[in-house]
């Protein structure tokens, strides 16, 4: 078979645009790719127990024994309606959750653990559970430094806490250094 030179130059072109198409998505055919990977995309931790998320699941405290204030979700994705329960340093919480429902520890529901034994910038350990179905998770231990968790300390957000992040004359964008002595304009 003959091919004519009007067929040659359009399997040419053909076969470039292939080519071409091949080696642009052969880099993600043998590379890891980020957006294939789940995660909490939260300063949280999750955990999944029968039909329940429990999703950026963290504590807001000013520091150990003192009350901690629970945030994340909890999430009934299932059909039939389940019971939640928290246990926290020796206090349990619980709940019915209905099925396909959504509870939000910020909005819906505040939940205080009185004498919470975890530090700011720790993993405390707690247990989540789903109608007796029970898993240990390492829950994020947050203080009120964050303007965005200041509102939920259970004792108020003290001024003290964040001085020492102020920024002085030895220090200028991120930190002492990327300081310019010879600047005077900071």
């Amino acid at each position: 078979m003959k091919f004519s030179a009007d067929k040659t130059r359009r399997l040419a072109a053909v076969s470039v645009a292939a080519a071409a198409l091949l080696g642009a998505s052969g880099c993600s055919a043998v590379n890891y790719q980020a957006t294939t990977q789940q995660y909490a995309a939260s300063d949280g931790t999750r955990a999944d127990v029968e039909n329940v998320q429990f999703r950026h699941m963290a504590f807001v405290t000013d520091e150990a024994g003192n009350p901690a204030r629970a945030m994340g979700s909890i999430i009934n994705s299932g059909a039939e309606d389940v019971e939640v329960e928290l246990d926290v340093d020796g206090e349990s919480f619980s709940a019915t959750l209905p099925a396909g429902e959504k509870v939000s520890l910020e909005l819906d529901e505040e939940l205080v653990v009185e004498s919470f034994q975890g530090d700011p910038g720790e993993m405390h350990e707690i247990t989540v559970s789903v109608d007796g179905e029970s898993e240990q998770i390492m829950a994020s231990v947050f203080d009120g430094v964050l303007p965005e968790y200041r509102h939920l300390l259970p004792n108020g957000f003290d001024e003290s806490m964040a001085e020492h992040l102020v920024h002085g004359p030895d220090t200028w964008g991120s930190g002492a250094a990327h300081h310019d002595p010879d600047d005077e304009g900071h």
